[in-house]
C-alpha cells in the first residue's frame, strides 16, 4: 500500500531568531552580556581580560571584534600574558592600522610571480619493488 506524502508544516517567527538558529550559538549569552557592558565607550580606558581556560586568544578575539561591530565601536585589542587587553580606537589606532595594511598591500603587489616550476610529485600508486637476487 503506497502511504500518504508526509506533511509538512509551516511557521512563522521573527527574522532575528531565524538568523540565530541558522548560525548556532556561538557565544555564550553571559559573555556577550559582558562584553556589551565592558566595551569601552570612553577613549581614555582600556579593559583587561583573563582568558577562561580552553579558550585561545584567537577565539576571544573573534568575539570581542564581532560584539563591538555589533556596536559600532571601533577597538584595538592587544595580546598580554593570560589575556587580552582592549580598548576604544583612537584617531592614531585607526590610521596605524591603515598605514600597515597598505604597507601589506604593497609588498603583496611588488611581489614578484613565482616563475620556477614547481617539484615533479611523487609518482602515486604502488611503489615498485625490486626483485632480491638479480
Amino acid at each position: 500500500m503506497a502511504q500518504p506524502p508526509p506533511t509538512i508544516e509551516f511557521e512563522d517567527m521573527p527574522l532575528e531568531d531565524a538568523r540565530r538558529m541558522g548560525r548556532g550559538l556561538r557565544m555564550d549569552p553571559a559573555l556577550y552580556q559582558a562584553l556589551r557592558t565592558r566595551m569601552p565607550w570612553r577613549s581614555d580606558q582600556a579593559v583587561r581580560m583573563t582568558l577562561p581556560d580552553g579558550t585561545s586568544p584567537i577565539t576571544m578575539k573573534n568575539r570581542i571584534v564581532r560584539v563591538a561591530a555589533e556596536l559600532s565601536v571601533p577597538v584595538t585589542i592587544r595580546r598580554v600574558t593570560g589575556g587580552l587587553i582592549f580598548w576604544r580606537s583612537t584617531d592614531e589606532d585607526v590610521q596605524q592600522a591603515a598605514a600597515v595594511r597598505a604597507r601589506f598591500q604593497t609588498a603583496q603587489r611588488g611581489r614578484p610571480q613565482q616563475t620556477a616550476k614547481r617539484p615533479q610529485a611523487r609518482p602515486r600508486g604502488r611503489r615498485r619493488q625490486a626483485s632480491r637476487g638479480e
